[in-house]
């Protein structure tokens, strides 16, 4: 008799233990979380055309941007979605050859070979993702994760030194664009490594207006191009 009191003694105990130890992470309906990282923007550009002359051999440059985001996390056992809102900051250069008018500038070449652009671009976006937690064993996790996402970019900047001045370029073309986001995610405890490719679904026909031109007419840019992003980014999840 006094074996079965202690059994059921040490039962009670367990229950009550496990009913104290917090709630993990993973075991979480809900969850938010924010991130910092960096990114690097290498958009496939079709064509440059400026002032009607296409450019030629067209090769690109990209510099280092940066990112910050904050997002929340709703889990279906195995699989989660996950809405955000970021804020991205990419740059890079763009080099190619631009034809000339031998009449104009008195040379004999066809064309010139030191022209490029100087873009910056500041965007806000909104994807919403859908995972999958590949492993899922505390305190270690890996998850793939995929969806589209809404860009706003609401300041674009492109700058030059054609025509042997400094140029800066301003664009009056719509800012919005929809990607598909596709990657990967490490996470240890609360901490996570997340490593994204970006790419435009909406080829983006922009046209930019020299700044300092007097005649609308002169100097102006179209840029046929499509987006393509790498972003790696470290957060925390709450």
């Amino acid at each position: 008799m006094k074996r079965i009191y202690w059994i059921g003694l040490f039962a009670v105990l367990g229950l009550f233990t496990h009913a104290q130890e917090p709630v993990k992470v993973e075991d979480k309906i809900f969850n938010w979380g924010a991130k910092l990282g960096l990114n690097s923007t290498f958009p496939i550009i079709n064509s440059i055309s400026i002032d009607d002359k296409k450019a030629e051999n067209i090769r690109l440059q990209y510099r280092v941007g940066f990112l910050v985001a904050t997002f929340c996390r709703i889990n279906f056992d195995a699989f989660f979605i996950q809405p955000s809102i970021s804020w991205h900051r990419s740059s890079g250069d763009i080099h190619f050859n631009l034809p000339v008018d031998p009449v104009k500038t008195g040379t004999l070449a066809a064309t010139r070979n030191f022209d490029q652009l100087n873009y910056t671009v500041n965007s806000v976006e909104v994807p919403m993702l859908i995972g999958y937690k590949i492993v899922n064993e505390s305190p270690y996790g890996l998850s793939f994760m995929a969806g589209p996402n809404i860009k706003y970019s609401y300041n674009i900047k492109y700058e030059s030194d054609f025509y042997d001045s400094p140029r800066k370029y301003i664009s009056d073309s719509t800012p919005w664009g929809i990607n598909i986001v596709c990657g990967v995610g490490v996470s240890i405890w609360r901490f996570f490594f997340d490593v994204t490719y970006e790419f435009g679904l909406n080829q983006v026909d922009s046209d930019f207006k020299d700044n300092s031109s007097k005649e609308p007419s002169e100097n102006n840019i179209t840029i046929d191009k499509r987006t393509n992003v790498m972003s790696f980014s470290l957060g925390f999840l709450f």
